[in-house]
């Protein structure tokens, strides 16, 4: 029993003498190719989830949208089509990139003519565990 208590104890001093000899790191900021990829990748699964017509989607990656609304809106169209281009980010910090891009819609109502819209936005993207997510638009 002694020997086994003894064995507990040299490995708990090892376990805390290797945390306190540890160099501190710190926060690790992207290099900016792999900043503009994750914005990328946001945005595209962006673009997807709204074609798909499924405000569930959407609100995964856009967690401060209206998933209401957005159910409502989605029931009245046919089709839509959204294509994110021109992208640049414009700052960074420890929890948001901004990003400008064009966001290009065509959609077809279940009741009317197809309709298409082609607008520069500005958006928030926030760090949320190892991605990110759309925070919101400045314009």
């Amino acid at each position: 029993m002694a020997t086994g208590v003894w064995l507990c104890l040299q490995i708990s001093s090892a376990v805390l003498a290797a945390q306190a000899t540890a160099p501190q790191r710190p926060a690790v900021v992207p290099p900016p190719a792999t900043l503009d990829t994750a914005v990328r990748e946001v945005l595209q699964q962006y673009s997807a989830a709204l074609e798909s017509l499924d405000a569930d989607q959407v609100k995964k990656i856009h967690p401060s949208v209206d998933g209401d609304g957005l159910k409502r809106a989605f029931r009245e169209m046919r089709e839509l089509k959204v294509s994110i281009d021109t992208i640049k980010v414009l700052s960074t910090d420890a929890t948001t990139v901004r990003v400008s891009c064009r966001v290009t819609q065509t959609f077809v109502p279940k009741a009317g003519s197809k309709q298409h819209s082609a607008v520069t936005r500005v958006m928030r993207l926030r760090r949320q565990d190892a991605s990110l997510v759309i925070d919101g638009f400045e314009r």
